[in-house]
């Protein structure tokens, strides 16, 4: 009864707190509280909930599988308890993996999505790989590019921080009439032409956010001291800038790195992406040998990283996959030596060896497969949650990637297909006599 108040109250509490902190702020830190909270309350209530999801998950099997498959679901489902801490671990690692899972194809569309939106140039020139050397480049390519015949506009977007009313912002540096040629900025209020040596143009949710409109007076320091910009643009955020963008003219008397991240570049039309890519990379190539990429393959590039995060969760999920198996393994040995008189009738009023290896391998798919589904659909929501609540500025995507969500949900229930072969070997030598005779 404790256990299960327990679970109720960190259940009732974890819950709300995870829709709250991602629909009404939202709030990492209450999203993030609430997922443990959430985690914790269904382990706690899994002896609750664990006949029920197992006598539904095994429904299908008692049709195609006629008494071996009854006997299954019905021994799966006599120990709740036992059930339900057999496959926690099992939950828990499928949670965990399926929420990242969510969050990393979350992150991937986001960025997609941002470079269709707002990048409204052909190529983007990038630091080269890494191990290359250099973490950015030199902020004199952007013009060595202009100048070319193949070249409609090109300009090179630096980063800087300052401190606006205490806290640090990073700031986007580009000249201003060649940005606007090579991103979408939306509906721009005010004129970016103007922005000059002490001009600032804020995203609107960043304006909206502080109270500014055009000609409010926002004070910055940066690492060499302050300085007072005035607000000359307005333009939506969310896109390849960020919410802070100054000229170079402005920068230059604050700058500590003498380099953009990123030079975007549009062609002049007739000029084919496969000429333009080549016409930029030897003009580049004097420029320690950046990377020139279409608006797919910058896409791609900068997702990378996430798929770098996959392969480890991914390395975790076997991890938990392993330790399950064991688990599992030994709960339905353990099963067995407990079960020998029953078993031994099983087999004396005419249940064959294989029917009986069948009864052990489906109870021990059922445990695998409750703490598979519960794991997916725990670590959906909690993935959908951290995905809204890490997205501020409220532009992000959220993706569910089927595929790989249907990937894990097939390892899951693998792992109890392998974890039920030996105690099934082990059921299915016994003997039947002394199996009947054994207390």
């Amino acid at each position: 009864m404790l256990r299960t108040v327990l679970g109720a109250l960190l259940t009732a509490g974890g819950l709300p707190a995870v829709v709250v902190g991602a629909t009404r702020g939202p709030s990492l830190a209450l999203t993030v509280g609430g997922a443990l909270a959430l985690l914790l309350g269904t382990v706690v209530l899994g002896p609750v909930a664990a006949a029920t999801a197992v006598r539904v998950l095994g429904a299908p099997l008692v049709r195609l599988r006629g008494v071996t498959g009854a006997l299954a679901r019905r021994n799966a489902a006599r120990n709740p308890k036992r059930t339900a801490a057999t496959a926690s671990a099992l939950m828990v690692g499928v949670a965990v993996v399926t929420l990242f899972t969510v969050f990393g194809a979350s992150v991937k569309a986001t960025l997609d999505d941002t470079v269709a939106r707002s990048f409204a140039g052909d190529l983007a020139v990038t630091a080269p790989a890494a191990g290359a050397g250099g973490s950015g480049v030199s902020p004199r390519l952007a013009p060595a590019l202009a100048a070319l015949p193949e070249v409609r506009a090109a300009a090179g977007l630096g980063r800087g921080v300052a401190q606006v009313d205490g806290r640090g912002k990073q700031l986007d540096v580009a000249d201003p009439e060649q940005l606007a040629q090579v991103t979408d900025l939306g509906r721009i209020d005010g004129s970016l032409a103007d922005l000059g040596a002490d001009g600032l143009a804020v995203s609107r949710t960043e304006a909206a956010a502080r109270g500014w409109q055009l000609g409010s007076v926002v004070p910055m320091r940066f690492t060499d001291g302050p300085a007072v910009f005035t607000v000359r643009a307005l333009y939506r955020g969310g896109g390849v800038t960020g919410d802070y963008l100054i000229s170079r003219r402005a920068w230059e008397p604050h700058r500590v790195q003498d380099a953009d991240t990123l030079v975007a570049v549009a062609l002049k039309p007739g000029v084919g992406l496969a000429a333009g890519k080549a016409a930029l990379t030897r003009a580049a190539a004097g420029f320690g040998g950046p990377q020139v990429q279409t608006r797919a393959e910058y896409a791609e590039s900068s997702a990378s990283g996430v798929d770098m995060m996959l392969s480890v969760v991914y390395a975790l999920l076997a991890l938990a996959v392993l330790i399950a198996l064991l688990g599992i393994a030994n709960t339905l040995t353990l099963a067995v030596h407990e079960r020998l008189r029953e078993l031994g009738l099983l087999r004396a009023v005419g249940q064959t060896r294989a029917q009986l290896r069948a009864m052990v391998r489906w109870e021990s798919v059922l445990v695998a497969a409750f703490g598979t589904a519960g794991g997916l659909a725990l670590g959906v929501l909690l993935g959908w949650a951290l995905t809204r609540a890490a997205d501020s500025a409220g532009t992000g995507s959220f993706a569910l990637p089927a595929g790989r969500l249907a990937v894990v949900a097939l390892v899951g229930v693998a792992a109890g297909a392998l974890a039920g072969l030996r105690p099934a070997a082990r059921a299915a030598r016994l003997d039947i006599l002394r199996a009947v005779a054994a207390d």
